[in-house]
């Protein structure tokens, strides 16, 4: 097997990210569903759904900033 260094870097990073992203994300969510009173399953649905629609939007600009960065360095190469 062999190991995909760019793919490794982009995993990394976007997990990084997603890693200093998730503390203030969860901090505002339960803040606001504490101050409406919200029960624990709705908090938990309304977290699940806040996490995945960010992760969606951050892995997307990870992928378009990995891709734009590869077509810069084979553009060089040639």
């Amino acid at each position: 097997m062999t190991l995909d260094r760019s793919a490794m870097r982009e995993a990394v990073s976007d997990v990084t990210i997603g890693f200093f992203m998730a503390f203030p994300i969860a901090f505002v969510v339960l803040s606001i569903t504490t101050w409406l009173e919200l029960s624990v399953p709705v908090t938990a649905g309304v977290q699940t759904l806040v996490f995945t629609v960010v992760a969606l939007v951050r892995k997307y600009f990870v992928r378009v900033h990995f891709k734009s960065r590869d077509e810069v360095w084979e553009s060089l190469d040639k």
